[in-house]
């Protein structure tokens, strides 16, 4: 077998003479024997500490058979595990496979049939564990699914309910309705279904920043600010939301559609929740950014941008679940947050950057994110890799 002398063997057997024959065997053919172990608590300890590359378990071993410990292994520190035993059953068999073990021998071993064995193991490990990978992947997925599709039918069903209110009252009503009326349901029918067009939209939105690999580029960050705000004029005029910009703004790479929605999702959230109705105080927003990059830990520059808004501010214990995928908050005033805020950090770390909130209760909120500075645009563009497991 190539390069054995890179293979860190942990032998398990409390016999000692067979543990000496495997041993000399092993290092025969050149494996580095790392560490001994006679019962099955000392191979599950010595496999955490010793970290081999794969483990020669004796099934009939005191404390715990080789089974239990090879299961503990899987679950704890997961090594490929060749089991060895002396009498092969089917029962031996199935529960030997359930527990981890990736191939067996029976006593006694040849070394020719070790080193098959030491190979099937290892292979059958690296499948095992990328077949986990994949099923925590897809259990992933499908809680996210779950939770987005119940937050798709809460966000449709409030504006179709009141459309499909309104209509029928205007079916049995129609003839003896005022004309002041009238226009009224009319108007609140339109603004509910541009209401679920809306949502509509930014689902279109979250399946293309799923689906797609974006081109990055250097973004005029102005003109990208200067569109969001057009596109929620109406939004600014009915709160009279006052919106605060800078007249420069240092240049970051990224995707200029997608960062659009980023700033349209922000903006409207702080004119929805920002200021105090009650009190009479309208929503106002600063919108910024650092001006000095920042190195993050894989050493990229980045730039952060940020909304402060005005508003009652949000609890630390929501401001944990705020960017958690299609999560809506109990309380009134955030409730709405999640799939917008879901779409800004699937797209913000698609680019290769972060989201975040900073918030105190009366004293508003600052939502940031962060986007690669132009000062790394020689290196590999972050929108090329692929996007993170959640």
């Amino acid at each position: 077998m190539n390069n054995r002398e890179n293979i860190r063997v942990l032998i398990v057997e409390d016999d000692y003479l067979v543990g000496e024959m495997v041993r000399g065997l092993l290092e025969e053919a050149g494996y580095t024997i790392v560490g001994e172990a006679g019962n099955g608590l000392e191979a599950v300890e010595m496999t955490q500490s010793l970290q081999p590359d794969v483990v020669l378990m004796d099934i009939a071993i005191p404390d715990m058979d080789g089974i239990e410990a090879t299961r503990l292994i899987y679950e704890h520190c997961p090594t490929p595990v060749v089991a060895l035993t002396a009498h092969e059953t089917s029962e031996f068999v199935v529960g030997a496979s359930e527990a981890g073990v990736g191939a067996y021998l029976i006593k006694p071993p040849n070394l020719r049939e070790m080193e098959r064995a030491i190979i099937v193991a290892r292979a059958r490990f690296n499948d095992m564990i990328e077949l986990r990978r994949l099923n925590t992947k897809l259990q992933a997925h499908n809680v996210e699914l779950d939770a987005f599709a119940h937050t798709v039918a809460h966000d449709l069903k409030s504006p179709l309910t009141l459309i499909v209110g309104f209509a029928e009252i205007l079916k049995e009503e129609y003839a003896t309705l005022a004309g002041e009326a009238l226009h009224s349901h009319l108007q609140k029918i339109v603004f509910n279904g541009r209401k679920m067009s809306n949502i509509i939209d930014e689902l279109l939105v979250l399946a293309g920043v799923r689906q797609m690999e974006a081109e990055t580029s250097p973004l005029d960050m102005g003109s990208i600010v200067a569109e969001a705000q057009e596109r929620l004029s109406v939004m600014v005029n009915k709160h009279q939301a006052e919106i605060v910009s800078p007249d420069t703004w240092p240049v970051a790479l990224g995707y200029g559609p997608w960062i659009e929605e980023v700033w349209v999702n922000y903006i409207s959230n702080g004119i929805k929740y920002g200021g105090r109705p009650k009190d009479g105080i309208p929503p106002r927003l600063e919108l910024g950014a650092d001006p000095k990059g920042f190195e993050n830990p894989s050493g990229l520059t980045m730039v952060r941008f940020w909304v402060r808004d005005n508003g009652l501010g949000i609890p630390p214990k929501d401001q944990e679940r705020l960017f958690t995928p299609f999560v809506q908050l109990d309380q009134v005033r955030t409730r709405g947050y999640g799939l917008g805020l879901s779409i800004v950090r699937r797209i913000v770390e698609k680019l290769g950057g972060q989201v975040g909130v900073e918030s105190e209760v009366g004293q508003g909120s600052v939502f940031t994110f962060t986007l690669p500075s132009l000062r790394v645009a020689k290196r590999p563009l972050p929108a090329a890799h692929e996007e993170n497991d959640e």
